[in-house]
């Protein structure tokens, strides 16, 4: 697979030079291809939200280099929006940003700075409208008047229809129910497979991510600790215990019931993973 992102050696510190200096990244270096979902994982601290603003030039580079494409992103400091056009950054409740009158303007406000043609507008704000599920009435609607995971969807849908080549995601889930959850996560999975743009997802959640993340990056005290698929990641529970991180639910339960002498397999990590194993093993007794 080609490479999308290379991070080599970067370093980040907050107060350089001042007594109270703080080390928010620590030497990192890394690889994203393209196509794949990056899940970011790490206690609060860990330097989880320095590492993604570095991605798309919201925060200079102290030490170290970041390419996209192959370009380092401050080869041409000028050229920096660019770079944002192709990495787009949802942040935290992104709804509290919206500030259009209605969902189609908010969706369009971002291909709009790009100066795009109105045609070309349209056809992203609907395209990024139907991925996100927002119908077509509801684009003449008030944002302000949907709930909160559809105002949430609105505004994924506005850097969505920059059309980025990688779409970063910070705590998408962080206060929807579990419905709305699954809703966030269902389109992230939908939305790489349809367009092959790479998604990287921070969130506090381990099923979210055990769910729908190719690759993990865990992070502590601003180091890379683990860069590696759910499996290997979540097999060191150990450490991971040590960094205050949890295993999914489903991974927990599953320990627990083979505790109690139930045979499972090692490796499962969402619930419907779970749920078939012990339904193949209720089909197994009764034969």
């Amino acid at each position: 697979m080609a490479e999308i992102i290379s991070v080599k050696n970067l370093s980040h510190s907050y107060s350089d030079g001042a007594s109270y200096k703080t080390d928010a990244i620590k030497n990192v270096s890394f690889t994203i291809n393209k196509g794949e979902i990056i899940g970011i994982v790490g206690h609060t601290g860990s330097g989880k939200s320095t590492l993604i603003q570095h991605l798309n030039g919201l925060i200079k580079t102290d030490r170290g280099h970041i390419f996209i494409d192959g370009k380092d992103i401050w080869e041409n400091p000028k050229d920096i929006t660019k770079i944002r056009h192709k990495v787009g950054l949802v942040f935290q409740y992104p709804e509290y940003q919206l500030f259009e009158e209605t969902a189609y303007k908010d969706i369009a406000y971002g291909p709009t700075n790009m100066g795009l043609s109105d045609v070309e507008i349209d056809s992203r704000v609907r395209l990024a409208a139907q991925m996100v599920g927002i119908t077509a009435d509801m684009l003449n609607e008030s944002p302000f008047d949907f709930s909160g995971g559809e105002k949430r969807r609105v505004a994924i849908a506005g850097v969505i229809a920059m059309q980025p080549q990688v779409l970063i995601m910070d705590e998408p889930s962080a206060g929807l129910d579990p419905n709305g959850r699954k809703i966030i996560f269902d389109l992230i999975k939908n939305y790489r497979d349809k367009t092959g743009s790479t998604v990287i997802v921070v969130s506090h959640n381990m099923d979210d991510i055990a769910a729908c993340a190719d690759k993990i990056i865990v992070m502590n005290r601003g180091e890379l600790v683990m860069f590696d698929t759910p499996q290997n990641v979540f097999y060191k529970s150990s450490l991971l215990a040590s960094l205050s991180l949890d295993l999914p639910s489903a991974a927990r339960i599953a320990e627990k019931l083979r505790n109690k002498g139930i045979s499972l397999p090692k490796g499962i990590l969402t619930m419907d993973q779970l749920v078939n194993c012990i339904s193949d093993i209720n089909d197994g007794g009764a034969n």
